[in-house]
């Protein structure tokens, strides 16, 4: 295994302009992606649980959206359910023993959009169609007849010729877009997001943008249509939460000395526009989304960095680069980070089957060459065979 590494690191700090978003849990894009990712991890251990094995899948062409739903007389009317449309494709057999797709799915897709969107009925406001294949090339790929049909299962190689690309830090900007959307969500002890906020909606984009020393931070932020009566109780819900991020901004380590400053649903005349939903995200006004739209594997949009528009959610956590290699990658950037205060990019290319553990190519760029040796066993640490058995064996990635 070759490691390239470089000082050549590009750091989005020492430019003049950053430009970070994040598109939050209840944006359309991110609702599809965490649901390919929730569907694939159901998936997963359904198939470790009867078979031993992860079974072919790759539920990563989701799309959600399309409804209409509108207040009237203080009432939720509902023109059109929500479409929720799986397609892709899935084993859904094994030696014979059939997989009934829509009663695994159905439930999940139900559950994991309530939980997001309390204010959703899973039972009238969705319209779920499970449009998976089983069509390959390879002959019994989504039909195996036995373990051997599943050759992945016993040796560990990537499916695909990809790239990752990781970085260890987050910039002030881009740890700011983060932290501001989180804020608006609690978290059980299984790591499930809820809303933490019952009068405003959940399709929240934090937007970042900063000039030299001064950072604007642009929030959509959705209120729903029947808490307010008038604009001044609207406008009342808006100033509560820019006052409320505004101190979380000030709380943020920032060594460079930024001003920040917070804005939610404002206009160019600094006025308050309306944003208003029912439900809570704008796939109930037509809005669409789809995997691998949204937000990267690092969890942001950061413009000013290099990146791949490799979308790991929804694919197969056994041989697909973008989930493996991914985890992976984020775990080695993260320790040369914290345990070497080196900045750096890791770029790993895989080659179609190739060893995934074993990446064809690293190339890791870094702002201190003084540790190279001390990076390479990193790397060399996080991508190891036996390591990754027991991210496996431990169900992380599923």
């Amino acid at each position: 295994m070759e490691i390239r590494i470089e000082g050549d690191y590009h750091d989005p700090e020492k430019r003049n302009i950053e430009i970070v978003e994040r598109k939050g849990i209840g944006h359309p894009d991110t609702l599809a992606d965490k649901l390919a990712e929730e569907l694939s991890r159901v998936y997963s251990k359904y198939c470790l649980d009867n078979f031993g094995c992860i079974l072919h899948h790759n539920i990563d062409k989701l799309y959600i959206g399309g409804g209409l739903f509108l207040l009237e007389k203080n009432n939720i009317v509902r023109y059109n359910p929500i479409r929720v449309e799986l397609n892709g494709r899935v084993s859904n057999t094994m030696n014979g023993k059939k997989i009934d797709l829509e009663k695994l799915f159905i439930p999940v897709i139900k559950k994991y959009l309530s939980t997001i969107m309390p204010r959703l009925n899973p039972e009238l406001d969705l319209n779920i169609q499970i449009n998976c294949t089983q069509y390959s090339k390879r002959e019994y790929w989504y039909t195996p007849r036995n373990i051997e049909d599943v050759p992945d299962s016993n040796s560990l190689f990537a499916a695909d010729t990809a790239l990752c690309v990781n970085y260890g830090t987050k910039t002030y900007c881009e740890n700011l877009a983060f932290v501001l959307e989180q804020s608006f969500w609690n978290y059980n002890e299984n790591g499930y997001a809820f809303p933490k906020y019952d009068n405003i909606g959940q399709d929240i984009k934090v937007m970042v943008s900063r000039m030299g020393k001064d950072i604007t931070a642009t929030i959509c932020m959705p209120v729903y249509k029947d808490v307010y009566s008038t604009k001044e109780e609207y406008d009342n819900i808006i100033k509560y939460h820019e006052t409320r991020l505004m101190e979380i901004a000030q709380k943020i380590d920032n060594p460079n000395s930024y001003v920040v400053n917070v804005e939610i649903n404002r206009m160019p005349d600094k006025s308050y526009r309306n944003y208003s939903l029912v439900i809570g995200s704008c796939i109930e006004c037509g809005e669409e989304g789809v995997v691998g739209r949204g937000n990267s594997a690092q969890g942001l949009i950061s413009s000013f960095r290099e990146h791949t528009v490799e979308a790991p959610c929804g694919k197969n956590p056994r041989y697909h680069t973008g989930r493996i290699v991914n985890f992976m990658g984020k775990n080695a950037t993260k320790r040369i980070s914290e345990e070497l205060g080196v900045k750096c990019t890791l770029y790993s290319l895989t080659r179609n089957r190739g060893s995934i553990i074993r990446p064809y190519l690293f190339y890791l760029s870094v702002d201190d060459l003084a540790y190279e040796n001390e990076c390479k066993k990193i790397i060399e640490e996080e991508f190891n065979e036996i390591k990754f058995a027991e991210i496996l064996k431990e169900g992380k990635l599923y």
